[in-house]
């Protein structure tokens, strides 16, 4: 989806969920704007890494002291800026899991560890699946007193069921709406911040799965969302997409 002052100006089936990998992490930070903006919450509170938080990278909070004091400022940043996945666990059990999935719109929503543990244990994956609802919330509660599983068994390829499947069209309303905050500008991703008055930026990626969204504001304050998502079988070829997201890019730039 490509949308100029949030009108739909191109697109290729935008309302389409599809895998989106750490792009959900969007939904996570509205969800903590939206708190604050409500005076439930303020970015300098603070919360303590616990031993349930940690995850696998990307990011780096998993090699940090049980116990560690992070302000919630500091955990979008890393979340947003490096993908941190144990800084979003940390936000996810922070504001609750029913508060993600209501700014998501889906149902229930994994947290990066729930999907490393689901990946690597057979027997909970296959009753996930298999789950309705109420059932998939029994096990993602067993998961939380599992120990992170094996690093060599969680790289697999993207399971559906198993993912955060949001459409292009979320996905620029969910960077719209948080596009302002400090967070979001620390990394530009695929656009060139000199060829524009802003960058907010957030992509994600597992095996099969590849996310880019951009907010770019132009030097004459039009403002242009882009999210493209591949879901393959195989792996995505990265260097590929991203090649022609940024000629896109560019062609807007231009406009």
């Amino acid at each position: 989806a490509v949308t100029r002052d949030g009108a739909l100006l191109h697109s290729a089936n935008p309302d389409q969920p599809l895998a989106v990998g750490s792009a959900f992490k969007l939904g996570v930070l509205k969800a903590l704007r939206d708190e604050i903006d409500a005076g439930k919450r303020a970015w300098s509170d603070v919360a303590e890494l616990t031993e349930a938080d940690r995850s696998f990278p990307s990011g780096t909070l998993q090699t940090w002291p049980t116990g560690a004091p992070l302000t919630l400022h500091s955990l979008a940043a890393l979340m947003i800026s490096i993908s941190d996945n144990t800084a979003t666990d940390t936000l996810i059990r922070v504001l609750g899991r029913t508060t993600i999935e209501d700014a998501l719109g889906i149902a229930p929503v994994l947290t990066t560890r729930d999907l490393f543990t689901l990946k690597a244990e057979p027997e909970l994956r296959t009753r996930y699946l298999a789950g309705d609802l109420d059932a998939q919330r029994q096990v993602l509660a067993e998961l939380a007193s599992r120990p992170l599983p094996n690093l060599s068994k969680v790289n697999t390829p993207y399971d559906p069921a198993m993912e955060w499947n949001l459409s292009a069209t979320t996905l620029c309303q969910l960077i719209q709406s948080v596009s302002d905050l400090d967070v979001m500008h620390i990394n530009p991703g695929v656009a060139n911040p000199a060829d524009w008055q802003s960058v907010a930026f957030k992509g994600g990626s597992e095996i099969g799965v590849l996310n880019l969204t951009t907010l770019v504001t132009a030097k004459s304050g039009t403002r242009y969302c882009v999210a493209a998502t591949w879901n393959s079988d195989t792996a995505v070829d990265q260097a590929k997409a991203t090649a022609s997201y940024a000629n896109l890019l560019a062609l807007l730039k231009r406009r």
